[in-house]
């Protein structure tokens, strides 16, 4: 197990909330910002100045299933900072190739609609060593959508936010 160093939190103001809520969600609410703290302990893979990866042993889909998260919170990924975001997949990557899984899935989830249930951005690896072993994903229950609409408004925003 590796020693979690505590960093202070980085003072976001959200819409609707004052600041001072806001560092006191991350300061005692939240499950990742206490395994920041120290204050939880976990079997940890990697730490670096921006991200935390761990085992995820309390709800494992695999052998090999890790959880990797940027050390100030953000509820969702789109909120989270862009070293930390980049320095995720990076991780990602080491750990598979660390791991020696050529199949494996990565998870992300963005709201509770989305399934998010700790709401700190945060990204799975997921090992898929056998067809009974890792996430289940069930092809065929898309369909086809006209996505000209989306697209435009995508790229409108993309331009807008550069």
């Amino acid at each position: 197990m590796c020693i979690i160093r505590a960093r202070a939190p980085v003072p976001v103001q959200l819409p609707g909330r004052s600041l001072q809520t806001r560092l006191i969600c991350c300061l005692a609410d939240c499950l990742l910002c206490r395994i920041v703290r120290g204050e939880l302990a976990v079997e940890c893979i990697v730490e670096t100045d921006h991200v935390i990866g761990f085992m995820n042993e309390g709800e494992a889909l695999s052998r090999g299933h890790c959880v990797f998260f940027p050390r100030h919170h953000a509820p969702r990924l789109h909120e989270a900072g862009d070293a930390a975001l980049a320095e995720i997949l990076v991780l990602v990557k080491k750990v598979a190739r660390a791991l020696g899984v050529g199949t494996y899935d990565v998870l992300q989830n963005n709201g509770a609609i989305a399934g998010q249930t700790v709401f700190h951005a945060h990204v799975h690896l997921i090992p898929k060593w056998s067809e009974s072993e890792g996430l289940v994903y069930e092809r065929g229950r898309g369909r086809h959508m006209d996505q000209k609409e989306m697209a435009e408004r995508i790229r409108v925003g993309l331009a807008r936010r550069g």
